[in-house]
C-alpha cells in the first residue's frame, strides 16, 4: 500500500520552532509545554458514505489524508532495560520497521466518518463479540472524540475481523462503566483485509476500516458535534505482529503524540471544520 505524506511535514516542524523559541531537540519542538495543538479537517461529505470497509474514492471525496506516525515511548529512557530494548534508539523511537497508515474524516448530518488505511504484515484479532477489550486481543483501531471545554469524551474502537466497541469516559480520572454491554446505537463498523487472519505463518498485505459515528450519541459529552463546536480528535492504532522483536505491540497515532498513552488528551488534534 502506499500512503500520501501530506501533513506534520518538514516545514510545519520548522514552523513549530518558529513559533516556540528555540529548542534543544525535535522531541521537545513537537511535544513541550507551548507547542499548538495539531489540527486536523473534518469536511462534509458530497456523496452518501457506504459503511463496507472499502474506501470509495467518491464516497470520500475533499477528506484531507492524514498519516499515522509512530509514537514515542512512554517507557523512560533510564529505566529501559539494555538487551530488551537493544534496537531501540537512545531517542526513544524504535527502530523496528514502522508499519504505518492513513486516515481521514468526513460528516454528514447524521453521522461523523472516519477511514483508515493500514498496512500490516500479519492481521490478527480475536475477538469474537462487540464491545470487549479489542485493543488486548489482537490489531486495533481506536477513535478518541472530546469537546474542547469539557472533561468527558469517547472512545471508539473497531476491528480487521469487524468488532466494535464504544465507552464513555467521563473524565480522564473515571473509569468507563464496565457494565456498557452494548455498542451505542446506530455505531457502524466495517473492515476488508487482505490475505489472512490470525495466521502467522504467511504474510499479509493490510486491511482498511470505514466507521460511522451517529452525532446525536456524542452530546453527552458535553458539547453537539456540528460545524463550528470545539472539538479534538486521536486516532490511535495497536498493531501486533509474529515478527516483531519488541516487547510490546506497535503503536501508532494521528496526531503523532510523545508516548503510547491514547489518554493524553492535552495532544489531541483540533478539529477544522470544512
Amino acid at each position: 500500500m502506499n500512503f500520501r505524506a501530506v501533513t506534520f511535514s518538514a516545514a510545519a516542524a520548522a514552523a513549530t520552532i518558529i513559533l516556540t523559541g528555540c529548542c534543544n531537540h525535535a522531541y521537545d519542538c513537537k511535544f513541550d509545554v507551548g507547542t499548538p495543538s495539531a489540527k486536523v479537517s473534518v469536511s462534509k461529505a458530497k456523496a452518501k458514505v457506504k459503511v463496507d470497509g472499502v474506501i470509495d474514492a467518491k464516497e470520500w471525496a475533499g477528506a484531507s489524508i492524514y498519516n499515522l506516525d509512530r509514537t514515542y515511548r512512554f517507557t523512560p529512557e533510564y529505566s529501559t532495560p539494555a538487551k530488551v530494548y537493544a534496537h531501540t534508539s537512545k531517542k526513544g523511537k524504535d527502530v523496528e520497521p514502522f508499519q504505518g497508515g492513513t486516515v481521514r474524516f468526513m460528516y454528514d448530518k447524521d453521522n461523523l466518518y472516519v477511514a483508515a488505511q493500514l498496512t500490516d504484515t500479519d492481521i490478527m484479532q480475536f475477538a469474537t463479540e462487540n464491545q470487549g477489550k479489542s485493543q488486548g486481543t489482537g490489531d486495533d483501531l481506536a477513535i478518541y472524540l472530546k469537546p474542547a471545554n469539557s472533561p468527558s469524551y469517547w472512545e471508539f474502537h473497531g476491528t480487521p475481523n469487524g468488532k466494535m466497541s464504544s465507552f464513555f469516559i467521563p473524565t480522564r480520572g473515571y473509569p468507563a462503566n464496565p457494565n456498557a454491554t452494548t455498542v451505542i446505537p446506530g455505531m457502524k463498523v466495517a473492515s476488508k483485509f487482505q490475505k489472512t487472519l490470525n495466521d502467522y505463518s504467511d504474510e499479509d498485505k493490510g486491511w482498511t476500516i470505514e466507521f460511522a459515528i451517529p452525532l446525536k450519541q456524542l452530546k453527552k459529552a458535553g458539547a453537539v458535534f456540528k460545524p463550528g463546536s470545539a472539538w479534538t480528535v486521536l486516532i490511535g492504532r495497536i498493531n501486533y505482529n509474529y515478527n516483531v522483536k519488541d516487547v510490546e505491540p506497535q503503536y501508532s497515532t494521528c496526531p503523532e503524540t510523545p508516548s503510547n498513552g491514547f489518554h493524553n488528551i492535552e495532544y489531541y488534534a483540533d478539529i477544522i471544520w470544512k
